[in-house]
């Protein structure tokens, strides 16, 4: 599986105009792709969300891709966007299969850019920690970029509150198991935003 995330970053003010249409854009996100998830940015940058897209393979994703080059308006928001961003990833090798649910409704994506031919050690290293900060919080999905450069690496994180987060990475922290051991060698830069599950996401 390829999975896509697509950031919509709306103007100033236009939230409101948005939020109604949310729902059926997310329904209708891509045409050869199934939606996953859609969140609304709310630590970062703000008056984004993001989307998840599961793909079956580089085929589906790349008629995807086209449409969207082809399309003025492939979502049907041109008038309420500043920007778009896209990049698609695949799972890495111990990342469990990314199934809808509910287990948020606080998502929290961490993408770190990785320097060249750095990703299979760090994919190692990530390897040996994630069962031990698992026992504190669970992984949703780990995954390296497919296209563009440098590669990056996002792993994210759902939780309950803000609360079981803070403690999560605080007992981390304290049992000295995150960040994983060697897992920091090859990273170049590391970006954090906190969403929230949107009513329409199949992650909730």
């Amino acid at each position: 599986m390829i999975y896509d995330l697509t950031t919509l970053a709306l103007l100033p003010n236009r939230l409101g105009a948005v939020m109604p249409k949310l729902a059926d854009v997310y329904a209708n996100f891509s045409s050869t792709g199934t939606p996953l998830g859609c969140f609304s940015i709310e630590f970062g940058a703000l008056n984004r969300f993001h989307f998840l897209t599961e793909y079956e393979n580089t085929d589906a994703l790349q008629a995807e891709r086209a449409r969207c080059l082809e399309h003025d308006d492939p979502y049907g928001l041109s008038e309420h966007l500043g920007g778009i961003e896209r990049t698609a990833f695949k799972p890495l090798s111990f990342a469990r299969p990314l199934k809808p649910g509910t287990y948020g409704p606080f998502y929290e994506f961490r993408i770190y850019t990785i320097a060249p031919g750095g990703l299979p050690e760090t994919e190692q290293a990530w390897a040996k920690g994630i069962p031990l900060r698992e026992e504190l919080s669970p992984l949703l999905s780990i995954m390296g970029s497919v296209e563009g450069a440098p590669k990056k690496m996002m792993h994210i994180w759902p939780y309950a509150s803000l609360d079981a987060r803070a403690a999560a990475r605080a007992e981390g922290s304290k049992r000295g198991i995150w960040p994983p051991a060697g897992g920091s060698a090859h990273l170049t830069s590391l970006q954090s935003e906190l969403a929230v599950a949107a009513a329409c996401s199949d992650l909730k």
